[in-house]
């Protein structure tokens, strides 16, 4: 490589400073680009592979050849470099430089094996824009007056100046080179220099190669190579980088906080998911890197690469496997016999890793969360301030309206049943995106801050499944007319949810319209920057922050009418029209939560009467169904009809209607997230009107308890004790655990458990962290799915 960069003259020959200038940053003679002569490579052997070999390995479409590239580079042996000034070693000062650029965390920074059990040496992690220190160790004392020498980085297989991969900086001649980067002596001591590197603040990240040049005749030099890869990442401590995010607290949360939980559920009955983000953990950093030129065509994209807003709409894009062959494969189809249940996951980097064992096959399979706490991670990795946010009853909207349309129709019965072919739109239970941090001077001051992402696969964004960055300011004031996928997150916290009723082909009735439905308890961690410690299907509230107002004024006010007006200049139709008349009854579905997965449940329906006149509620249906998350009805569970209900009071009368639902009826239909709802359909008899009103809820379900050893030690063996209680009237089959956080990662099969009793196994772990730790596990079985927990716990050395 670097005898063709050389003959290429795409390097400087260096020249020393025969009348070194007073100033040292003055403007010096400039060496003209060497076209002719020789380069002669050597240094220590390098162990890991290249970046462009684990590209091919992983799969990367026109990989290139895996054999390395510096064969073609003239050795330079024992005997030349004896008769000139070369290095000898160089010494990028790995811990000093970690703790400052507060990277010790990355595995990579230590000694540690791969894979296949070759060891490998510790590299280095820095953030662009802070300077890093190294020293350069020559076999003779450097004489600035008397040699020349270059520091020269470059990344990816091709590097070049004019996009930015290739960096060539003389430090005696100028601090500040191309692009930004900065070199300076910070001290000439007998034969060694230390000079303080600060790459540019708006620099290609990724995986950098570090070499020293040194001249030994007039058109031919020596190139010392570095073995070991220079990471460089993003840097939210840097002002001059535009994710720059100044709040230290929110920085050792949002960037440094490698446990978190992802809420879920619905907005009545808020539980979270404990998630391993795991950015640190052996792999991930290399991954990432990889998934960045994997979306580039397995090159080093210069403009791409150093830019946050096309970083982060670069992993939305590459994270999803729809159109590119990405890491993941949605499935909301309930059929997972190809892989893994979403719900089996409860960390990042296993799924990163299961990625590389698959050499770049995508892992199957994910659903919002899992994408959520995949995006989480790379970014965090990357230096890119991030966090999963769960928006409650959160819209779809698939054809740009920001309304959710129902369409329906009555059945045998007197209820309503929608009808699929006319129904496109969905509001799911939850839906899990992410924010990331980082200044839009594409759009302007007001902009700045947080912007919302997603890589859940839903609709086109520039012909591939992304999404974002959107302003989350420029959501909250109504602008979807700004870059990227404003009016799609819009529309996902704001549309208004319309019920039609197809009475004939031509003639259809507006049933039912709700303004303020959509978008409910945004919800993300807290940020303190501790891993979640609370109950998971209850009292997460402790950990739960919320930012509804962040995306929404509050309903019904002058700010939230004025967005709704700007944002309705880019719908289709005119939501102002779309109200509905019904105003004899108002129909309630009274909460009842906190109910546990087998237990007796009872439906409660409040009719109000809102007019003077007499009404008789001629039917009212009472249904129960089970749901997925999504919004998608997968079963009738049962009914219950109420005749001739009298409301003949005065206005706000009301009734309260009950219906109970017994264990072994539903039982038999869930489906993962033990989500129902409860659709109730009401026809008064004086005017033939149609009300109809639907709410969900969730079961409760048993949460997994650990225990853990007093005495337990980093990498010793010890004894987990997993438990929980199965509170179904019948036996669990085909059990299987997946822990998170332990050294044995692979799927534990179990044996049945009995029903209605008290359950536990012990399994033998290995944790290789000392320190503060949480192991994280899933239990699955054919009856009863997701059943979750986490232990946090410190284990000594």
């Amino acid at each position: 490589m670097y005898t063709r960069l050389y003959r290429g003259g795409t390097f400087i020959s260096p020249i020393p400073l025969e009348d070194p200038p007073s100033d040292p940053v003055a403007p010096t003679r400039t060496a003209e680009p060497v076209a002719s002569g020789s380069i002669a490579t050597y240094g220590p052997p390098r162990v890991k592979e290249r970046p462009w070999a684990r590209d091919k390995r992983l799969g990367t479409r026109n990989a290139g050849d895996e054999s390395d590239e510096d064969e073609e580079d003239k050795k330079a042996s024992e005997e030349e470099l004896a008769k000139d000034l070369h290095v000898v070693s160089v010494d990028v000062k790995i811990t000093e430089n970690c703790e400052k650029h507060r990277t010790s965390q990355y595995s990579c920074t230590k000694a540690r094996k791969n894979q296949d059990g070759v060891s490998l040496p510790p590299e280095l992690v820095v953030r662009r824009g802070q300077p890093f220190r190294i020293t350069v160790k020559f076999n003779q004392p450097f004489l600035k007056e008397k040699h020349g020498m270059q520091i020269i980085f470059i990344t990816g297989k091709n590097p070049r100046p004019s996009d930015f991969t290739l960096v060539q900086l003389e430090p005696f001649k100028s601090v500040e080179a191309e692009h930004g980067w900065k070199s300076q002596v910070n001290e000439t001591k007998g034969d060694s220099l230390t000079l303080d590197i600060t790459p540019s603040s708006s620099c290609v990240i990724g995986e950098w190669s570090l070499s020293v040049t040194t001249v030994f005749s007039s058109s031919s030099l020596f190139c010392f190579l570095f073995p070991d890869d220079i990471n460089i990442l993003l840097n939210p401590w840097c002002k001059d980088d535009i994710v720059y995010l100044e709040n230290e607290n929110l920085l050792n949360e949002y960037v440094l906080n490698d446990r978190g939980v992802i809420f879920a559920g619905n907005y009545r009955q808020i539980g979270g998911r404990p998630w391993n983000f795991g950015q640190f953990e052996e792999g991930v950093l290399e991954i990432c890197f990889h998934l960045l030129r994997r979306s580039h065509g397995n090159t080093v994209n210069g403009a791409k690469m150093s830019d946050p807003i096309q970083i982060s709409r670069t992993i939305t894009k590459i994270l999803n496997c729809q159109d590119d062959d990405g890491v993941l494969v949605g499935n909301w189809s309930g059929d997972y016999s190809d892989g893994k249940k979403p719900t089996h996951w409860t960390g990042s980097a296993k799924i990163l890793r299961q990625y590389e064992k698959n050499k770049g096959d995508p892992v199957c399979f994910g659903q919002c969360w899992v994408f959520s706490g995949l995006v989480t991670t790379v970014c965090r990795a990357l230096g890119m301030p991030a966090r999963s946010v769960t928006n409650f009853s959160s819209a779809h909207d698939t054809d740009c309206s920001l309304t959710i349309d129902t369409v329906m129709c009555k059945n045998e019965k007197g209820g309503l049943d929608k009808i699929p072919e006319l129904c496109y739109d969905s509001v799911w239970n939850f839906h899990v995106w992410n924010e990331v941090w980082m200044a839009r001077g594409d759009l302007g001051t007001s902009y700045h801050g947080w912007q919302a992402i997603d890589a859940t696969p839903q609709e086109l964004s520039g012909g591939t499944y992304c999404c974002g960055p959107a302003s989350v300011a420029a959501i909250k004031r109504g602008d979807c007319s700004v870059n990227y996928d404003t009016a799609f997150v819009f529309s996902e916290v704001n549309a208004d949810k319309i019920v039609w009723c197809r009475l004939k082909e031509d003639k259809w009735q507006m049933l039912y319209s709700d303004t303020d439905d959509v978008g409910r308890c945004i919800s993300t961690k807290v940020a303190d920057g501790k891993a979640f410690s609370e109950t998971l299907s209850v009292g997460s509230e402790k950990f739960r922050e919320d930012i509804t107002d962040s995306y929404k004024c509050k309903e019904g006010t002058l700010e939230e009418r004025m967005a709704v007006m700007q944002a309705s200049k880019s719908a289709k139709v005119d939501r102002d029209n779309l109200k509905t008349q019904l105003k004899d009854l108002r129909i309630s579905i009274l909460d009842e939560d906190g109910i546990m997965v087998g237990e007796n449940f009872t439906v409660k329906t409040e009719v109000t009467k809102l007019c003077e006149q007499k009404r008789t509620v001629s039917k009212l249906i009472v249904e129960v169904y089970t749901k997925r998350y999504t919004g998608d009805i997968v079963s009738h569970v049962t009914s219950h009809t109420f005749t001739d209900i009298a409301l003949d009071g005065k206005k706000g009368e009301k009734q309260v209607l009950t219906h109970e639902v017994k264990g072994e009826t539903y039982v038999p239909h869930l489906v993962e997230q033990c989500a129902m709802e409860v659709r109730v359909t009401a026809l008064i008899k004086e005017n033939g009107v149609i009300y109809i009103k639907s709410d969900e809820f969730r079961l409760r379900r048993p949460d997994l308890s650990f225990e853990v050893p007093k005495n337990a030690k980093n990498g010793v063996p010890f004894d987990l004790t997993v438990s929980f209680k199965n509170t179904l009237p019948h036996p669990l089959t085909k059990c299987s655990l997946d822990l998170d956080g332990v050294v044995e990662d692979d799927e534990v099969k179990l044996s049945d458990v009995p029903a209605n009793s008290e359950w536990k196994h012990t399994v033998k772990v290995t944790v290789n962290k000392s320190g503060q730790h949480q192991i994280s596990g899933s239990f699955d079985s054919a009856e009863l799915t997701d059943i979750s927990g986490y232990i946090n716990f410190t284990l000594k050395d």
